[in-house]
This record gives C-alpha cells, structure tokens and sequence, in this order.
C-alpha cells in the first residue's frame, strides 16, 4: 500500500494545487491530509473543494477545534487577535470540518499531533521529549502526524513519531516549498520518504486580497500572507509582544488597540508595516 501524507495546508491553496500534482506521479494507493487544513490562508473553502476532488481522508487538527470553538460561541475566541477565526467560520459549516482525530493503517497511526491532544509540541525538541518519556507503549507505536510545520523525526523505545512538515506555511523553510510524503507499507516494514513540491509565491498576496481577508483583518493577514511568501514564521513573535502589551494593560483578551500598538511596534520584513503592505501589488 501506498499513502500520499500531507499536513498543515492553511488554506493555501498554491501550495496544496502543487502538492496533489506532485502526488499523482506516485499513483498512491490513498491521500491523507492530517489536520489543519483550514485557517491562517485564504482560500478555506476552495481548499477542503480540492481535497474533497482528490478523494483525501482529512482529519481533526488545531485549527479545525478553533474555528469549531468560535463556531459554538466559545468566548475565549473574542479577542482581536482571533479575528480571522471569527471571519472564517462564517465561511464555514461544522460539516466541512467536522472530521475523525485518527485513523490506524497497517499498524500506523495518523493524526494531527497526538491522540488526544491535537497541539502536542511535536515541534518542541525540549518540550515533547520529557512528556514523551513519561509515556508507556507496550506495543511498537509508529505516529505520523502534522503540527510541527517543519519535518521532525522522534525515536524511543517501542515509539516512532514522525512529522511530516507543513504543505502551505513551514516556520523555517525555503519560499515557495510545500513538503509531503509517500508511506509505502509492505508486508511487515514501512518506508516513509519525504517529497517536496514549489509552488508560486506572487499567488498568495493577491488571493489574500481577492478573498476579503485583508479587509477583515489586515493586521493577522499580514502576518499569515508574510509566512506563506516566505515560509518563515512571523505569528509567535507578534501574538507574543501583543500579549505583553495587553497584560501591561491589565486586558482579560487583547484588544483591537493593543493589537494596532503591537502593529506599529513590530519590526516587520523591510520596515513595511501592516498599511503600506496592502497598499502595494
């Protein structure tokens, strides 16, 4: 058996076109997209449309629980800096993104981080190792999953973990690279081999425009589009000094003031701030 894996597409829908017609070159036996295939990007919609056209099994991830959450009217979802989760889940029904949290193949595991825990620091080498340790397996355990935007392999006595990376925004990675994988099972072994396709970074900007996103909330916007032109990740740094700020301030949730001072502190790419990057092509 053969399985194409893709993690973390975002809604980039450049970066998911490339990616499927790089797959189908392989003729795999399945397609399985292991969670967050919404949110941060701007083409939601038009994404879950293509990997519904591909036949792809999607599963639970992150960004899915938020928008459901938002959905539900959970109020920890307010604040300034979850605007874009608000603006697409009205693009949204539960039904799109209701899926399963894991499926078992051959022995293997999928899912978005771990069982049970859809933000497992997979990514976080200091962070997951300790927790992981404190964990017993009885049984050889293999996990495939996304969340870590880029590719991690972790490796413990009778447990194999292995992050394949983010098809539409790595955190440290080339512009315009979408990575995935192809597991072949065979008998009482697996080969997983990591592929990456390129996808046209001039798209992103423009989709991001045309799909009201930069209107809504020109400020996370930025940030998400700044990440998928250039795969580096600009979203844990500004949410962290708009927190700072808002804590100073004694907020309970960042406010949309707070939000536009963290704006106007951050050292963006070049100096071009949130304004002046939506007033050029």
């Amino acid at each position: 058996m053969k399985i194409a894996l893709i993690a973390d597409i975002h809604s980039n829908l450049p970066a998911l076109e490339s990616v499927l017609r790089d797959i189908r070159r392989h003729s795999p036996d399945r397609i399985i997209s292991l969670g967050d295939q919404v949110n941060l990007g701007p083409c939601p919609r038009e994404t879950l449309a293509l990997l519904g056209e591909a036949g792809a099994l999607c599963l639970h991830g992150n960004h899915e629980r938020y928008i459901l959450s938002a959905m539900a009217g959970d109020p920890g979802y307010d604040g300034a800096n979850f605007d874009l989760v608000r603006y697409q889940k009205n693009l949204l029904t539960r039904e799109d993104i209701t899926f399963p949290e894991t499926i078992e193949l051959c022995g293997v595991t999928f899912c978005h981080a771990m069982p049970g825990d859809d933000r497992f620091p997979v990514f976080e080498y200091d962070l997951a190792l300790p927790r992981l340790r404190q964990m017993t397996f009885p049984k050889p355990t293999h996990i495939i999953c996304g969340h870590g935007h880029n590719p991690t392999h972790i490796s413990l006595p009778n447990f194999t973990l292995d992050s394949i990376g983010s098809a539409g925004c790595m955190d440290d990675g080339v512009p315009g690279a979408a990575p995935y994988a192809i597991l072949t099972i065979e008998d009482d072994h697996t080969f997983l081999r990591p592929y990456e396709a390129h996808y046209d970074v001039s798209r992103i900007k423009p989709l991001f425009k045309k799909s009201g996103m930069a209107d809504c909330e020109p400020i996370m916007a930025h940030i998400n589009c700044l990440q998928m032109m250039t795969n580096r990740c600009f979203l844990v740094d500004f949410v962290s000094r708009a927190l700072a700020i808002s804590r100073a301030r004694g907020e309970e949730m960042i406010s949309p003031e707070t939000w536009q001072d963290a704006d106007r502190a951050f050292p963006w790419p070049g100096g071009v701030g949130t304004a002046e990057f939506w007033r050029t092509a």
